[in-house]
Parts: C-alpha cells; sequence; structure tokens
C-alpha cells in the first residue's frame, strides 16, 4: 500500500503515523533509534508491506498489467489502490478525508527527528494537498512522475497511469475485496504488539 492507506490505518494515533511515514525511509535494525511508539509505527508499517506483498489478491492485481510492468506492478497497484481508497474513503472512515489529509501530514511534520528526504516529501505532500488529490484520475500522473523521480534504473513509470486505467475496473473489485482484510489485519497486529 502507499502513503493513504499507510496513514489511514494508524488511525488517530500520532506516534504509530509518524512510524509508519517513516516505514519507507527507515531502513535495517531499528535498535531504539525512536522512541518505542514511533518504532512500532514503523513495525508496522513493515508488517502491512509483507501482507499486503504476500496476499494474493495483490498478486491478482499485479498479473493484471502487461508484462511490461512487471518490474514495478507493484508499485502501480499501490498508487492505484490509494486512489481507489480516495475514491471509496467514506465507506471505511468518518474523518472526512480533506481533515484527514490535513491532520496527518501536520502530526508527521511536527516530528523533529524526520530525515531529510522524509521532511521534504510531507512537506511536498501537504502543500500539493496529495492524499486527498489521490481521488482524481490525473493525480495518478503526478504520483508516478514524483515515484519515476525516485527510481534509479529505467522503468515504463511514467505509462503506468494509462495502465492503471485501463484496469481499473478489475483492480476496484479487487481491492474492495483486499482492504476490508487488510483493516482487520492491521487491527490485529495492533493488538498483539501494543
Amino acid at each position: 500500500m502507499n502513503f493513504l492507506a499507510h496513514l489511514a490505518l494508524s488511525g488517530k494515533n500520532q506516534s504509530l503515523t509518524i512510524g509508519n511515514f517513516l516505514g519507507d525511509f527507515v531502513k535495517g535494525n531499528l535498535f531504539g533509534r525512536y522512541d518505542e511508539e514511533i518504532e512500532l509505527g514503523i513495525k508496522f508499517h513493515r508488517a502491512i508491506d509483507a501482507y499486503t506483498d504476500h496476499h494474493l489478491l495483490i498478486k491478482l492485481s499485479k498479473k493484471r498489467f502487461e508484462p511490461r510492468f512487471r518490474r514495478i506492478g507493484g508499485i502501480m497497484v499501490d498508487i492505484a489502490y490509494d486512489h481507489l481508497l480516495a475514491l471509496s474513503w467514506d465507506k471505511f472512515y468518518d474523518e472526512p478525508i480533506d481533515l484527514f489529509a490535513k491532520r496527518v501530514l501536520e502530526d508527521v511534520l511536527a516530528f523533529k527527528e524526520l530525515p531529510c528526504e522524509a521532511e521534504n516529501l510531507a512537506k511536498m505532500m501537504l502543500r500539493k494537498n496529495s492524499l486527498e488529490r489521490y481521488k482524481n484520475e490525473e493525480f495518478l500522473s503526478d504520483a508516478s512522475l514524483s515515484i519515476h523521480k525516485r527510481l534509479r534504473n529505467k522503468t515504463p513509470m511514467l505509462d503506468a497511469p494509462e495502465a492503471i486505467k485501463n484496469v481499473k475496473g478489475e483492480l476496484d473489485r479487487d481491492f474492495r475485496f483486499f482492504y476490508p482484510q487488510l483493516i482487520d489485519f492491521a487491527a490485529a497486529w495492533l493488538q498483539e504488539n501494543d
């Protein structure tokens, strides 16, 4: 899952939200680098990624793309699923997406130990209203361009938005089965690790 889902699954716990955001930037063993709650959020992010990567519906969604997208299929599913989550936000969450988007990024930016890359991305996401804008199909291009710039190897990432739109109906069916399962997994993981 991409940022929207990760942050949504953190609920209203600020430390968990910060750690979950940091999950893409902090690699390797933690060894007390951050306080316990932040590290729990990083571990939560990793658990969500592991669950997602091995789920049969995610594998099915990846196969919906042409073979040339094989190497970036997981990234494309992440983007597509955040788009689909934004479109169906009210079915899963009571807090309006515009308020949620502002709150979580302000929570992340309140943390003074963000790595520079994470801080810059959070500021840009807040300025561009990225989380809420995932509702718009046009934002798939912005997200793909942003990821394209961060990838080291040459990929067809800039063609991803059109490929996602071509199979959006099938991806939406996969997502509607998958996301409630992810919510259940996240709740159970937090209960076990609290």
